[in-house]
């Protein structure tokens, strides 16, 4: 009998992953189900749909929970075991006041008491078993915990275990008091060369100024990141040079932060004091990438292994993944799909199989379509519990996917809901908006009465495989089929795909599209091709602001009619809106 692994991630953007035989089966984020952007709680929701359709409590060989410490416990417990929204607008009242508030004396000593008397009590921690097993409806003995950056590592793991040897760098805000791992896979063994506590977070640098720039902690840093280009070294210096003076690399390869966390908001907003919102950006930009550089560039240079891979939230960060691998000279190169904490999911679910059967090696994941899927028969009813057809002209047309390609090249809008969900933050295809990437005009349209989303962002395109060469330059020293990293572009793509690319550094954030992988999107981009010449589209979530992207044929609807969408895909169906008083 097959054994079947969970991983469980219940922070921001819970997640759960199963794993069977060495491979992930079903990745999900909570957010989907229970239509929760980002939300953080146990992921109860799709816990109940793993074992309706995927496998029963009794078949679980074990539940792997992303963290070690007690205070995710106590979140959960604080908030009444309730999941809700995570990401965070700054408060003033929530900043630190008072001398012994902010000090270094105070840090160490709130550190101390965490560290030595709450992690240690053992009933607390009974309590939390409990609780796990319960929620996860399987025995205690079955409830485990990893490291938090362990997760992180080997969420890439399968990937790359079969390099010669790899360095894994792990950077994020905090997980089990740490920020930062660097490990070496030699053999498919990792082992921890060095870990930095997270006193000295680069990841709560990056998070601090979203707050200080009115933007969500915890969701909207890919804005500030964004923003970024708009900015240039002539005006964000200043700020850089001053950022710099409290965040550094020492001679051993780690992170010194001048300040305790607590003082960290006071001290940032000084130095932003008056600044312009993009130079601000542009500094933190830098400071992040730079930063990065020398970290990755220290450990490479110390082991002389140049095979690398990285995950964690910071390495949400596109740009900064790019400048590795422009800057630093490396072999091979594994950019964690989705990085964040919802990917701590699938490292927990490898690292439970490993240990249990190291004789099963894990299977890389191709795809990141992971989730639910719904039948023709799912969208009938839907439709039917909808009335969608008072609203839309509903039709099956022979060739769905011709139709929405000349839909695209006449300039129309489309979203396109298709087979299994995506995993992670990045919409590839199957629950996805579409658009002709040529015309700006659709942009608009986009970003006014479909997405409300901010000026400065840009959209990006998903490109035929065999199209990568004409549109993205050194697409070729790594495959890049998840939108986890960003390139330069040549020339034809600042002529095709000009509404895909950042307006201002011209980058893009390709997805690589391979007709094996998702025939049917495949399709969709091929025929768009064949009418104008264009081997991409421009492709964003399927989502209106502040939701999470769309799951089920009745998210689908509702975001049809909550928006200016005038096409629907979905399924073999195509839907119209219908104009008003038709």
């Amino acid at each position: 009998m097959s054994k079947y692994f969970i991983g469980l991630h219940y922070g921001h953007n819970a997640t759960v992953a199963v794993a069977r035989n060495g491979e992930v089966v079903f990745c999900q984020s909570e957010e989907r189900l229970n239509r929760i952007k980002n939300s953080a709680g146990f992921p109860s929701l799709t816990l109940d749909y793993i074992y309706s359709t995927v496998c029963s409590p009794d078949e679980v060989t074990s539940v792997t929970l992303y963290q070690k410490s007690i205070f995710g416990y106590l979140f959960l417990k604080q908030h009444e075991f309730k999941s809700l929204q995570y990401g965070q607008y700054v408060a003033p009242e929530i900043r630190q006041r008072g001398w012994f508030s902010r000090s270094e004396l105070r840090w160490q000593l709130s550190q101390w008491r965490a560290r030595h008397v709450r992690e240690n009590d053992a009933r607390l921690k009974a309590e939390a078993i409990r609780f796990f097993a319960k929620s996860a409806r399987v025995p205690e003995r079955k409830i485990q915990f990893i490291q938090h950056h362990a997760a992180h590592a080997y969420s890439t793991i399968a990937h790359i275990q079969s390099w010669a040897n790899a360095l894994v760098f792990t950077l994020d805000g905090v997980g089990d008091y740490s920020s930062a791992t660097v490990s070496k896979l030699e053999n498919g063994v990792l082992q921890v060369l060095q870990e930095t506590n997270h006193r000295n977070s680069l990841g709560y640098f990056y998070a601090a100024i979203t707050g200080l720039l009115g933007m969500k902690v915890g969701e909207h840093e890919f804005k500030v990141m964004g923003l970024a280009p708009y900015s240039s070294q002539r005006y964000y210096k200043p700020i850089l040079d001053r950022l710099k003076q409290l965040i550094w690399l020492d001679r051993n390869g780690q992170f010194v932060a001048r300040l305790p966390p607590t003082a960290l908001m006071e001290a940032l907003d000084e130095i932003i004091l008056h600044q312009r919102f993009d130079n601000v950006a542009g500094a933190i930009q830098a400071l992040v990438e730079e930063l990065i550089i020398e970290w990755i560039r220290y450990w490479t240079t110390k082991t002389n292994i140049l095979n690398i891979a990285v995950a964690g939230g910071v390495f949400m960060n596109v740009k900064a993944c790019q400048r590795v691998f422009q800057e630093i000279p490396i072999d091979k190169y594994f950019i964690m799909p989705s990085a964040a904490d919802e990917s701590t999911a699938i490292g927990a679910a490898y690292w439970a199989g490993i240990q249990s059967t190291p004789q099963v090696r894990p299977v890389p994941f191709r795809d990141l379509y992971m989730g639910r899927e719904f039948s023709d028969d799912d969208i009938s009813l839907a439709l039917s519990e909808l009335d969608a057809s008072g609203r839309y002209q509903i039709s099956k047309p022979d060739r769905l996917n011709r139709s929405i390609a000349e839909l695209l090249s006449n300039n129309q809008v489309v979203a396109r809901f298709a087979g299994r969900m995506e995993f992670g933050a990045r919409a590839l295809g199957n629950r996805s908006i579409l658009a002709n990437p040529n015309d700006f005009s659709t942009v608009e349209l986009i970003n006014a009465s479909i997405k409300n989303r901010d000026f400065w962002m840009p959209f990006t395109p998903s490109i035929l495989a065999e199209d990568m060469p004409r549109y993205i330059v050194d697409h070729e020293r790594i495959f890049a089929p998840y939108m986890s990293i960003t390139f330069e572009t040549t020339d034809l793509a600042r002529q095709h795909l000009k509404a895909a690319i950042h307006p201002r550094d011209k980058t893009a954030r390709p997805q690589c599209v391979l007709s094996d992988w998702n025939p049917g999107y495949y399709d969709v981009i091929s025929e768009f091709k064949k009418l104008t010449g264009i081997g991409a589209v421009l492709n964003t979530s399927f989502n209106l602001h502040g939701e999470p992207n769309v799951c089920s044929p009745h998210d689908a609807i509702h975001t049809m009619d909550n928006s200016g969408l005038k096409y629907l895909a979905i399924g073999s169906f195509l839907l119209e809106k219908k104009s008003r008083g038709s």
